[in-house]
């Protein structure tokens, strides 16, 4: 007679030395009444565990081999071809490896990096991140995994490897992940790749150590059980819970971006900062596929020349900023973009119009779309171009990480895009997260014996993740349907981010209410193991649900307008009171906590932060007064 899950894993999980490098199968029985079908439990270990496999969990991975360790990233997706790093069209390198890494060129950076994020950035943790370029080399080793620079039409090499003394940080064009990609399934450059298998939850063992994971390989249905002595999480933004926004399916986030990994840290327990945060850019051209450019308003709004930038009246936001700070960044521009749509200032689907010539002028992935377009299908660009914004990225991140990358979990590192996220700044987050995560995670994979794990730990993970496909809840709802439940509740189509309290606190509201109603009654309507997605549904449902609740509790905190968090009852930015995270946690009894804790300022106090970070652009800086009078000067030229 086959076993039970249960009865298989009975006895086998609770010692480090039963589980061996190679993946171990026994045959295990589901509790199916209609149908008896057999299924591999498989084993798996290594010394690093990387869940994720965007541009921070392959930099990670990479660094750990380097170091004589084993390491396994295990992917959702399908490797090099999923999540943010999979779905752009490329990165551009952000590195201090050819710049002074003294302390006070350091300090001088991390400060303009504040400027840019808003007074958000965890100034510590970003000074291990450039701290450890000099030893990263981003530049070097992105041309050794194949990622080829642009060229100027000269054929010289569109780089920027001088040292700017106000910024010495290089922004090199032509970082491709899928080149990174290729790197690490080259020659055993990684341990082993895992893709298309969904970590559904992490193990800790009894003392609360990272010990692994467990997860369902999605297209044959098996599940994996990992062992590891160390376990780096990098899988990347939750931006998912806002849908496709923008004009539709435009977004540089995908489907993948659901924040699992976000989602089982807050389950354990760990405490996230600034969940209400997301990255912005107006990168949505109209008609859809017309784009030629990889973004245009990023960092400090300077990519595209303030007079190529028009409201719906064709103003020219050369004219809306006058008298206003010169640094306009992501979140100022973004507030832009949000207050002329509150004051009805915007074009059709929410935005501006942009000049098309501003393309070549900053050439930041410049693609002659033009060009083939007119020559190939007859169409002609107009002059004048409609561009939308759009979420990309997220910042919510674990609120305490040490100079490696550790969480308050022992043996739990982060790696990610996410710090550096309300300004842009993720590729140094990311790719310099992955390799400070890998350095501690070896540290103690050298140093430690692999953690036990309890058996009712494994076997209630397991029963839970199959319990969708085994269920039959009284009036069922499909997985699918809650996702968007949950992506129009958060998120409004028409206004976005922009909310109040009231909205928001009918936001928590509704979605304390899927969880209670409709989570219970989620179920698949394809009990099938095999290519399941409706069962992969179930799975990122959940997640989305604790980063939309978190995101939420995070927002109703902030009572003011900061990044990408509008509030329209509090329309302004306020240095005096918003220079602070906000931090939202799950207790033990599952209730959420909340905390608006002091910035981590050690370099530079926020007292002076305050005095640097601009806050003359509101949600309403570019009142319909304004407008009339924009009007009237339209007509008299």
């Amino acid at each position: 007679m086959a076993k039970s899950r249960r009865d298989f894993l009975q006895g086998t999980a609770s010692r480090g030395d039963s589980f061996r490098a190679e993946p171990k199968t026994e045959a295990v029985c589901s509790k199916k009444a209609d149908v008896e079908k057999k299924k591999q439990v498989q084993f798996h270990h290594c010394d690093v565990l990387v869940i994720g496999g965007g541009i921070a969990g392959m930099e990670a991975a990479l660094r750990v081999v380097d170091q004589g360790k084993t390491a396994i990233i295990v992917d959702k997706g399908v490797f090099g071809h999923s999540g943010t790093s999979g779905m752009n069209w490329g990165h551009t390198y952000q590195s201090m490896e050819f710049a002074p890494d003294d302390d006070a060129t350091i300090a001088n950076t991390i400060a303009v990096m504040d400027m840019v994020c808003e007074g958000l950035l965890n100034q510590p943790y970003f000074y291990h991140l450039l701290k450890a370029h000099k030893e990263e080399k981003i530049i070097a080793n992105g041309l050794k995994y194949g990622s080829i620079p642009l060229y100027n039409e000269d054929g010289t090499v569109l780089s920027h490897n001088e040292v700017n003394p106000q910024f010495p940080v290089t922004h090199d064009q032509g970082f491709w992940p899928r080149m990174m990609a290729q790197w690490c399934q080259r020659n055993s450059n990684v341990t082993e790749i895992i893709d298309q298998t969904y970590v559904v939850d992490i193990l800790l063992s009894s003392k609360g150590r990272a010990a692994g994971a467990v997860a369902i390989d999605l297209v044959h249905g098996t599940p994996h059980i990992f062992r590891s002595k160390a376990t780096i999480m990098a899988t990347g933004s939750y931006c998912w819970i806002t849908g496709w926004n923008g004009m539709g399916a435009e977004s540089m986030a995908g489907k993948e971006n659901t924040g699992d990994g976000i989602a089982m840290l807050l389950r354990h327990g760990v405490p996230m900062a600034d969940m209400e945060q997301f990255c912005g850019d107006a990168s949505q051209w109209t008609p859809a596929g017309v784009r030629q450019t990889m973004g245009n308003f990023n960092f400090d709004g300077s990519q595209t020349p303030k007079d190529m930038i028009f409201d719906a009246n064709m103003v020219p936001w050369s004219k809306l900023l006058e008298g206003h700070s010169p640094l306009v960044n992501m979140g100022a521009s973004m507030r832009i973009f949000y207050g002329l749509r509150l004051n009805g200032r915007t074009t059709e689907n929410g935005g501006c119009y942009i000049d098309k010539a501003c393309a070549p002028v900053a050439p930041r992935y410049f693609r002659r779309v033009e060009e083939r377009q007119k020559e190939l299908l007859g169409y002609e660009l107009p002059q004048y171009v409609e561009v939308v914004p759009e979420t990309w990225d997220s910042a919510g991140c674990p609120r305490q990480l040490s100079e490696t990358s550790e969480t308050m979990i022992p043996g739990m590192f982060f790696a990610g895009a996410a710090p550096g996220g309300v300004g842009g700044m993720t590729q140094v987050a990311a790719q310099s997260g992955g390799w400070i995560a890998a350095n501690g995670a070896v540290k103690t994979a050298s140093r430690i014996e692999m953690p036990d794990v309890l058996d009712e730990e494994i076997q209630a993970i397991i029963e839970k993740a199959y319990g969708y496909l085994e269920k039959k809840p009284v009036n069922p709802i499909r997985a699918s349907q809650v996702m968007h439940k949950i992506q129009q509740t958060y998120w409004d189509r028409t206004y976005g981010p922009l909310k109040d309290e009231a909205k928001i606190l009918a936001i928590i509201k509704e979605l304390n209410r899927i969880k209670e109603e409709d989570l219970p009654r989620m179920w698949t309507a394809d009990d099938s193991y095999r290519m399941n997605c409706e069962w992969r549904d179930c799975f990122e449902a959940e997640n989305m649900l604790y980063c939309a609740l978190g995101a939420s509790y995070a927002g109703l905190m902030r009572k003011e307008s900061r990044g990408f968090h509008m509030r329209t009852d509090y329309p302004d930015p306020d240095n005096q009171t918003g220079l602070r995270n906000t931090v939202v946690k799950l207790n033990e009894n599952g209730e959420w906590e909340t905390e608006f804790a002091p910035k981590f300022d050690q370099l530079i106090p926020s007292a002076v932060l305050a005095q640097m970070v601009p806050t003359d652009i509101g949600l309403n800086s570019f009142a319909p007064e304004l407008k009339k009078d924009a009007g009237k000067e339209k007509e008299t030229e």
